[in-house]
């Protein structure tokens, strides 16, 4: 049989009398290490998960820093981009990876984590912004949001500046 591309042959069959595999061994007397107790590679023990309590606790912390509730009265429409943002930075803050890709780059998760405590009602308000202003068409809305909720301490002062100077050069604004 010939084939040729991705198409594939047909293979005859495994026909063996043997049952007992290493996949199938169902021997009770030996039992997995509980999830604990098992260590990686490096000989760290494995990052421990976040419980429920922890979480909502996290969650709490985002709402109270973003001032959520002022942010939802202002823009009532935007419930979902703002729950958006939140449930973003809630995985970031709760995860055990080691590090996270913000634009290309691998950040360290603490890092990230971090910056995303730091963040306040006026950050959110300049991604919103931001984000509605975009005509771009955005291929990873997630990496996209990340990236911009990542650098918007950074970036937010300098882009105000920009703006006011160019109101102000084109006559928007008095001097």
């Amino acid at each position: 049989m010939k084939t040729s591309g991705q198409e594939c042959g047909i293979s005859a069959p495994n026909n063996t009398d043997i049952n007992k595999t290493e996949k199938s061994d169902t021997d009770l007397s030996i039992t997995p290490p509980a999830p604990s107790a098992v260590s990686s590679p490096a000989g760290k023990r494995a990052p421990r998960r976040m419980g429920l309590d922890e979480m909502e606790s996290c969650r709490e912390l985002i709402l109270e820093n973003i001032d959520y509730d002022i942010l939802l009265e202002r823009n009532p429409w935007d419930k979902d981009l703002l729950d958006g943002y939140v449930e973003l930075m809630l995985e970031i803050c709760c995860s055990t990876r080691e590090s996270v890709r913000i634009c290309g780059q691998e950040v360290p998760t603490e890092v990230v984590k971090s910056r995303f405590l730091k963040l306040n009602s006026e950050h959110i308000g300049y991604v919103m912004d931001s984000l509605k202003s975009n005509t771009a068409k955005i291929g990873n809305i997630n990496a996209y949001t990340l990236a911009a909720l990542y650098n918007a301490p950074v970036t937010m002062g300098q882009y105000y500046t920009s703006l006011v100077s160019h109101d102000m050069a084109h006559g928007l604004l008095d001097g």
